[in-house]
């Protein structure tokens, strides 16, 4: 786990780019071999994703001689710079296209709600949350690159970007292990780190499917639990009127 993290950051490229870089930059003749040591990726990861690339019928085998991972591949079809996301029957996969929406949404409204780019964002067969956008704008608050307006009972709460926090098109990665910690792919620095505090989801991929959603609910459940001495706070209550608002 701390491995693939640290890869994650290198660069603020995640695995998967640094293949897709080393294979067009070899497109002509690459080896698994070769694609491993110009990406500094494990064998095995990158047979995984070539194979995954020629059920997508975007590189083709031209040569079985010798060892597996000496045999000759070439790139047929070049998809740009952008790795392509493929699942492992060559089929496309939407995992991580939620917050790149988001990011690109919060760009171009420049000030907003958690609704209103989460609706924006919600395209190409991508759905993300309000509950999911509100979560990732209050880690980028503590991490300086919003600004949240007061809580107001009557209006829901607005997020604008800091000055300079604009930083380009890669959205900040939210990284949660024994820490939570944003990383800024753009200027390549970790720009925020805290240690881990429960209760509010900083996973960096939209709660998309129904295990997730339930470990968000559960989370929420207990902090109500928590809270019933003392009534719960502003930010639950906002928090949960959005799940149910869904």
């Amino acid at each position: 786990m701390g491995k693939v993290t640290q890869l994650r950051v290198s660069g603020g490229k995640v695995p998967k780019q640094h293949m897709w870089e080393a294979v067009r930059e070899n497109q002509a003749g690459f080896s698994l071999r070769i694609i491993s040591a110009a990406s500094g990726q494990p064998i095995a990861q990158v047979k995984a994703y070539i194979l995954a690339m020629r059920n997508a019928q975007l590189v083709e085998l031209v040569d079985e001689t010798g060892d597996v991972k000496d045999h000759r591949w070439r790139l047929v079809r070049d998809e740009g710079a952008d790795h392509p996301r493929l699942r492992s029957n060559g089929q496309r996969s939407i995992h991580g296209l939620g917050l790149e929406n988001l990011w690109r949404a919060m760009r171009i409204l420049k000030k907003m709600t958690a609704a209103e780019a989460a609706e924006m964002a919600s395209v190409n067969g991508v759905r993300v949350t309000q509950a999911y956008a509100l979560n990732y704008f209050t880690v980028l608050v503590k991490a300086g690159y919003l600004i949240a307006s007061n809580h107001d009972s009557k209006r829901a709460q607005t997020f604008e970007f800091a000055h300079g926090m604009d930083t380009g098109p890669r959205h900040p990665v939210v990284q949660r292990m024994e820490s939570i910690q944003v990383f800024d792919s753009n200027t390549d620095k970790m720009v925020y780190s805290k240690s881990a505090s429960v209760g509010i989801s900083v996973a960096s991929e939209p709660a998309n499917d129904v295990e997730q959603e339930n470990l968000r609910l559960r989370k929420l459940v207990t902090e109500f639990v928590e809270t019933s001495s003392t009534g719960p706070s502003v930010s639950l209550l906002q928090r949960a009127q959005l799940e149910l608002a869904e």
